[in-house]
């Protein structure tokens, strides 16, 4: 069992490299140009070189920005090439001598293992090293979106945030330091840069029940962050102490009812605000220029659907279904998604649901069905759109009444009526899914920049990234 979590983690963190544009190799330019910075950063005992276990320190801290991850790196899967022998450091004069000589300089992710077991033997850490790899089996790359499952609590926004946020080099070392270990290999303190005070949590807390969020290989990181939140002080969650349904549900863990998206982007990057933007408000191009800003600044964003938000006020809260969307099938209402790639080249937007089903399929058509307010009583309107950008009638809402919309459906798509029994459908898919990337059912679902638009109408996103947010100061 522990041999396949560990081939299904390598294959997932391989995709996440392949299609999210992570696909970097950087060389000897990448070298000189980030030593001064890196030195000035990490170098310990001030005697301008970087030792092995200067960059190890380095690689792990939460401090740094996604290019200094990334030399470090490189520095690392080169370092016994590129030591100066005497003084078994790198300077720039011995990566200099490693150039002149020949050598190609190598750049691969299969050694982070490696570089974590390196981190886990420093002498301070070797009594708690087994307690690490029961948080994090795989070190930093098991802090991948790919590897994060939402179980029993309904707290999809805290999950979908933490996603985003391990989408991003920076974001996943702000995670990993996020814990800190105290007197027994039993217990770890979590601090949350927007709250510092810890909270103290046992790994018997998280085992006693099945209820907690899960990792696909086994580690007890997310778990312990999802008990960790419930326990933060209440000036920074959903005041749940008088919801008796939550209380008598969730007992302990009541908070993780209804996350909010505010406190918890405040909790987790001491982001102070979190911004709100509806797709629909933006034109195509200026929705990709906001998407790349968003991963070049490593934000943590996440998508969401709320029904009354794109509906004329007068017909609030009657009408059920937002005005105007095509979602992709199963993308649910009041659900959170993690923006975790893009990719401008090909046009496609990666996003992920929480709970890791990506068989999510397109739909042909979507009809959203909407009560109009009218003097003589009131009156059901089906609105019917095409979601083929390709179709003349892409862009244009029929609102159609029951008896007409079953004459189209009837004339048109009888197999879906037939199955329906006769009931109208508020989604008809495509009959191949669009959104299957791999066997391991990631959660991950490609769209397009424009189907992105058409499916959600809330967008939020944390006004800094995790490098940039102020007073992490670890």
């Amino acid at each position: 069992m522990g041999r396949l979590y560990t081939l299904l983690l390598a294959g997932l963190f391989f995709f996440s490299i392949q299609i999210f544009g992570v696909e970097f190799s950087p060389g000897y330019p990448v070298a000189y140009r980030y030593f001064p910075e890196l030195t000035g950063a990490i170098d310990k005992n001030f005697d301008g070189l970087l030792s092995y276990d200067e960059l190890i320190e380095g690689y792990h801290a939460p401090y740094l920005n996604k290019d200094l991850y990334q030399t470090i790196r490189l520095y690392l899967v080169n370092f016994e090439s590129w030591q100066n022998p005497v003084t078994a450091s790198l300077s720039r004069e011995s990566i200099e001598l490693a150039e002149l000589s020949g050598l190609v300089a190598k750049y691969h992710y299969e050694q982070d293992n490696a570089f974590w077991n390196a981190w886990l033997a420093q002498p301070e850490r070797q009594p708690f090293a087994e307690a690490y790899k029961r948080l994090f089996p795989h070190g930093l790359t098991s802090v991948i979106p790919d590897n994060l499952l939402q179980n029993h609590f309904p707290d999809c926004v805290l999950i979908a945030l933490l996603a985003s946020i391990a989408s991003s080099e920076t974001g996943k070392r702000l995670i990993f330091n996020y814990f800190h270990m105290t007197i027994d290999e039993q217990t770890f303190t979590i601090v949350f840069p927007g709250f510092r005070k810890g909270v103290s949590i046992q790994f018997s807390e998280v085992e006693r029940y099945s209820l907690f969020a899960k990792t696909r290989d086994g580690g007890k990181w997310l778990a312990m962050l999802e008990a960790a939140y419930a326990h933060l002080s209440k000036k920074h969650l959903n005041a749940n102490k008088r919801n008796g349904k939550a209380q008598f549900k969730y007992h302990q863990y009541s908070d993780l009812a209804g996350v909010n998206t505010l406190s918890a982007s405040e909790a987790l990057m001491n982001s102070p605000t979190h911004l709100l933007i509806n797709p629909q408000f933006k034109t195509r191009e200026q929705f990709k220029e906001l998407l790349n800003s968003f991963v070049d600044e490593e934000k943590a964003v996440i998508f969401s659907i709320l029904p009354l938000l794109s509906t004329p006020l007068k017909f609030r809260p009657l009408v059920a279904a937002p005005l105007g969307l095509r979602p992709f099938m199963n993308i649910r209402s009041l659900h959170a998604y993690s923006l975790i790639g893009y990719d401008e080249e090909k046009d496609i937007v990666y996003i992920r649901d929480p709970k890791g089903q990506s068989a999510a399929a397109k739909n042909r058509f979507t009809i959203n069905q909407h009560i109009q307010s009218l003097s003589s009583g009131n009156s059901v309107i089906f609105e019917f759109m095409t979601n083929n950008p390709e179709s003349p009638d892409y862009g244009v809402a029929y609102g159609l009444t029951e008896e007409l919309i079953r004459h189209k459906l009837n004339q048109t798509e009888p197999e879906i009526m037939d199955l329906g029994k006769g009931a109208i459908p508020s989604d008809i898919p495509s009959p191949a899914s669009t959104s299957e990337r791999s066997p391991a059912n990631t959660g991950i679902i490609e769209m397009s920049v424009q189907q992105l638009i058409d499916t959600f109408n809330v967008l939020l996103f944390s006004q800094c990234g995790p490098y940039q947010c102020p007073n992490n100061d670890y």
